[in-house]
C-alpha cells in the first residue's frame, strides 16, 4: 500500500508544479539585444521569486525575443489589481527606461504582466518609448 501511495503523492505535488507555471501573454515584439547582454540577461531567469505584502515578483527573459517580462502575481486568487491601466502604463515606461535604458538602448524590450483578477500586460518599453519621455 505505501508503494502505492507515495509515487501518486509524487506525481499529485509535481502535477500541482506544473500548473503553478505561467503561460506567457503572446507579443509580435521582437529585438536585437546583442548576444552579451542577452546571457547576462538570461540570468534574470535565475532569480528566486521575490516576495512582497501581497505579490510576488519574477522575472522572465526571452532571449529569442530579447525581451523582459517583470511579473507581479498575486498571491491569492481572492484577491483583485485595484489599477487604473491607463494611468499606470505611462509610470511603468519610466521604471523601465529608469533601470534599463541602456539595455533599451542595445535594443531590449522590457514589459510588465500583473496577473491576476483586474491585471493586465502592459506594452513593451522600447528605445522609442525612452526617447518619447525624455523630449
Amino acid at each position: 500500500m505505501k508503494k502505492m501511495i507515495l509515487p501518486a503523492l509524487g506525481a499529485l505535488w509535481l502535477s500541482g508544479c506544473a500548473s503553478m507555471a505561467l503561460t506567457q501573454p503572446p507579443t509580435d515584439f521582437v529585438g536585437s539585444l546583442p548576444e552579451a547582454w542577452k546571457q547576462e540577461f538570461a540570468k534574470f531567469n535565475d532569480v528566486p521569486p521575490e516576495g512582497d505584502r501581497g505579490e510576488v515578483r519574477q522575472y522572465h527573459f526571452d532571449s529569442e525575443r530579447s525581451l523582459l517580462t517583470i511579473i507581479r502575481q498575486l498571491r491569492s486568487t481572492r484577491w483583485n489589481w485595484q489599477l487604473d491601466a491607463s494611468k499606470v502604463k505611462p509610470a511603468l515606461v519610466d521604471v523601465a527606461c529608469e533601470n534599463f535604458g541602456e539595455a533599451i538602448a542595445m535594443g531590449l524590450g522590457v514589459r510588465f504582466w500583473y496577473t491576476g483578477a483586474g491585471g493586465f500586460v502592459s506594452e513593451p518599453v522600447t528605445s522609442e518609448a525612452c526617447m518619447a519621455k525624455k523630449s
